[in-house]
């Protein structure tokens, strides 16, 4: 249900900002003084009511989404704002704005929500206070979804940056959702012939795959050439051996300056793992990613070294009539 409501997110906020857009007209209609004005309470009112409790939705979805994509730190309630941002990181300045505007339209929500239902005679308008209000309301909502619709449709340029920002390859971006790439792992050269466990990934059994331009130099222990990447698969540990529940799937690429970037990707992460990812039961991390940075600290060279690699492979049964090693005992 929360997964649900967190990816529907660009759905509810259509429905506080459609409200806060048409409350200001009720809002002046329903000043003049006079007989007839009581159903113009009551258009405001309802406006007010629906973008009120619409904020709330489209804001707690909003919260499950940016924890899902890391854009809030785990252990965090609230994004971090960067006092001096860079190109690189638009995104992150973007949503501090986001988030800042639809708090204020929370915030503004309610007073208008009050304000508009005061007590009134008969004959009376609602008054300015809900008028400057929903006024005000208006503007954080439409400021919220501004900085929404930059996110999910970036600019020709951005604000930070003097230099023109690659529009349309963001917006094409087959990797923005999930690591496509990463996916297609079958597709590339397997390093290990079976899973192997892995004490350094969660006691996990792992397998390696690697594009063919970078094999040789993985199994070499030698860093992968620029545009190759390497996919470790995982499956979770079960009393000893793989079981049928996959793990995390990492992901290491070398980028064109030859620097490493990592890629961690659990679609689905069981209620007990939950510790491993703050929490979130949905984990996509790539690049620059603050919860990268323990994974980076093992990996800012490349790949592990040789000595360091994991030869733990499944244990075997002797089947019956044979030794250990699956040949008939001879006499």
């Amino acid at each position: 249900m929360l997964e649900f409501l967190a990816f529907k997110h660009p759905m509810l906020v259509h429905l506080p900002v459609g409200a806060a857009i048409l409350l200001p007209l009720a809002l002046v209609a329903a000043q003049r003084p006079g007989r007839g004005i009581k159903p113009w309470w009551v258009t405001c009112r309802y406006l007010t009511l629906i973008g009120f409790f619409g904020t709330v939705v489209a804001m707690a979805s909003g919260w499950l989404w940016a924890r899902s994509l890391g854009l809030i730190p785990p252990g965090r309630l609230w994004a971090p704002h960067l006092a001096n941002p860079t190109a690189d990181q638009w995104l992150q300045v973007a949503f501090w704005k986001h988030q800042v505007a639809a708090l204020a339209s929370l915030v503004l929500g309610l007073s208008t929500l009050f304000a508009a239902n005061r007590r009134r005679l008969e004959h009376q308008g609602l008054g300015l206070l809900p008028l400057l209000a929903g006024f005000l309301w208006c503007g954080a909502s439409l400021t919220a979804g501004y900085y929404g619709g930059r996110m999910a449709h970036p600019l020709v340029t951005s604000s930070l940056s003097t230099s023109p920002v690659p529009a349309v390859a963001e917006a094409v971006d087959p990797e923005a959702e999930f690591p496509v790439r990463a996916l297609d792992y079958g597709s590339l050269e397997p390093i290990q012939a079976e899973p192997v466990r892995s004490t350094t990934h969660g006691n996990r059994w792992i397998r390696v795959w690697v594009t063919p331009s970078g094999a040789d130099a993985y199994r070499e222990g030698k860093p992968l050439p620029p545009g190759a990447y390497a996919v470790m698969s995982s499956l979770e540990d079960r009393w000893g051996r793989p079981s049928f529940e996959s793990g995390p799937l990492y992901m290491l690429e070398t980028l064109a300056d030859g620097k490493p970037s990592l890629t961690y990707y659990w679609p689905r992460v069981p209620e007990p793992k939950r510790g491993e990812t703050g929490g979130q039961a949905s984990a996509y991390w790539k690049g620059r990613n603050p919860n990268l940075e323990t994974c980076m600290g093992c990996h800012v060279k490349g790949q592990a070294p040789l000595d360091e690699r994991s030869s733990w492979k499944t244990p075997r049964r002797a089947k019956p009539g044979t030794d250990a090693s699956g040949n008939a005992p001879t006499e």
